[in-house]
């Protein structure tokens, strides 16, 4: 791929968002994988759970950061990934920050089997070096899950990775960039 591409993965907590972000950036020469989720670790004082109901202002600004981040790494060359919980709900906001971008901007979202997302991402509390801060309680990750269940028109975004290996996920993602699966911008 010559020129650099945008991918906005998503999905609920455990669906692999981290691992297979990585793995597809690095398919390439110049890239970055940012952690949406990071940003929500620098709030000081003030911090909402983003998925209670009075977070949506919080959500709106982490997430605008994440983007305008995002697209000034595209804008200098880099092909970028944005991994985290961004839903079809937050649109509105993505299509607002991504207008200035520079490439068009692919959207994939991981989704595997409820149960798969619950082991994982309640597992992590052991691996708190590379998910650091990570969501690992059953109510909000069920919540999360069901909202990924039915993207609508986006429905063709998703991909069932129940039983692909992370390698086999970031290959699927790739091939899906370089066809032009899932843009949300020309």
């Amino acid at each position: 791929m010559e020129q650099p591409f945008f991918l906005l993965l998503s999905g609920p907590p455990g669906a692999g968002k981290t691992t297979v972000g990585r793995k597809v950036a690095s398919k390439v020469p110049h890239s970055v994988c940012i952690q949406s989720d990071w940003l929500w670790t620098t709030i000081v004082n003030g911090h909402i759970p983003p998925w209670d109901p009075i977070a949506g202002q919080q959500n709106r600004v982490m997430i605008g950061s994440a983007l305008a981040a995002a697209c000034r790494m595209v804008a200098g060359g880099y092909s970028t990934v944005l991994e985290g919980i961004i839903g079809p709900w937050h649109f509105d906001l993505v299509r607002d920050e991504l207008d200035t971008c520079p490439v068009p901007v692919t959207y994939a979202v991981l989704r595997p089997e409820l149960e798969i997302c619950l082991t994982r991402a309640i597992g992590r509390v052991a691996e708190r070096d590379e998910h650091r801060n990570a969501l690992t309680d059953e109510e909000p990750i069920r919540g999360l899950w069901h909202q990924f269940a039915d993207l609508g028109e986006y429905e063709s975004c998703a991909v069932d990775t129940s039983v692909l290996t992370p390698t086999q996920t970031a290959d699927e993602v790739f091939r899906r960039i370089g066809v032009g699966h899932g843009r949300l911008t020309d």
